[in-house]
């Protein structure tokens, strides 16, 4: 990039890439995912405390960069560090986090899927879930082409190569991601391969416990954000699964 342009480059980093303008020092999650580090600028200045309200470790980049968007367009250091910890997600269904009266986590991070964005969202449910039972409910990515099956059998490895305790995966678009999760070495009742999200619901409703952090992953045309609406804010007794289908959806819809 520097070779293409005459304009002033900021490099950023979190590991002390030397040369780098923008720099986060002592980066780290704290225990509910948020990221936290010591913000140091080009301007020779102290450093500046931020602590992102965004969930996962993989944001510290984004935030970097946006960091150094601001720096170059002359906004103060303090007030980029301000406005870096104030940030929250832009919309729904992005690393959304709700507690359920009864103990159980859910993370909704079904707004869309890729290969990248699905491997940090899995990392953050293995670093947010040390000492829980976890839970990887996940969809097909779609749009992938050929590449479809080799980057859902590379989630399936990952899962089980992070611990999961669970995986529900959802649809047949994402069958390969099931099969590759067998393969590696989940057996029994660790790996379950559903047709549909009404399936999903109905055995995870019977098989979460208090404790249990649950992560909702797929493209956005699979629909898992809602099924993720629907764990999240479980209907009362004797309400039908597809009552509560379409309440969450178009809860969600109105969001929109």
């Amino acid at each position: 990039m520097v070779s293409r342009t005459q304009a002033t480059v900021l490099g950023t980093t979190a590991t002390g890439i030397p040369g780098s303008a923008v720099e986060a020092r002592n980066a780290d999650i704290d225990e509910n995912g948020h990221p936290e580090f010591e913000l140091f600028l080009p301007d020779g200045g102290a450093p500046h405390s931020v602590h992102s309200k965004l969930i996962g470790a993989h944001h510290i980049t984004n935030l970097l960069a946006a960091a150094a968007a601001a720096f170059a367009a002359g906004l103060p250091a303090a007030g980029i560090a301000e406005s870096l910890s104030e940030q929250s997600p832009a919309s729904r269904w992005r690393m959304e986090r709700t507690e359920r009266a009864d103990g159980v986590t859910i993370i909704n991070d079904a707004y869309n899927a890729n290969p990248e964005s699905m491997r940090a969202a899995l990392r953050t449910l293995a670093d947010l879930g040390q000492g829980r039972r976890t839970w990887a409910v996940l969809g097909a990515m779609l749009e992938l082409g050929e590449d479809s099956i080799r980057e859902h059998t590379a989630v399936g490895t990952q899962v089980v190569r992070l611990n999961i305790s669970r995986l529900v995966v959802v649809g047949r678009e994402a069958r390969a991601l099931y099969v590759s999760a067998i393969q590696e070495g989940s057996w029994g009742d660790e790996c379950i391969f559903t047709e549909t999200a009404d399936e999903a619901y109905e055995l995870l409703q019977a098989e979460l416990k208090p404790g249990d952090l649950v992560l909702f992953k797929s493209s956005n045309g699979v629909g898992l954000r809602h099924l993720g609406d629907r764990i999240a804010l479980p209907p009362q007794t004797g309400t039908s699964a597809n009552t509560a289908a379409a309440t969450a959806a178009n809860e969600g819809n109105e969001l929109l």
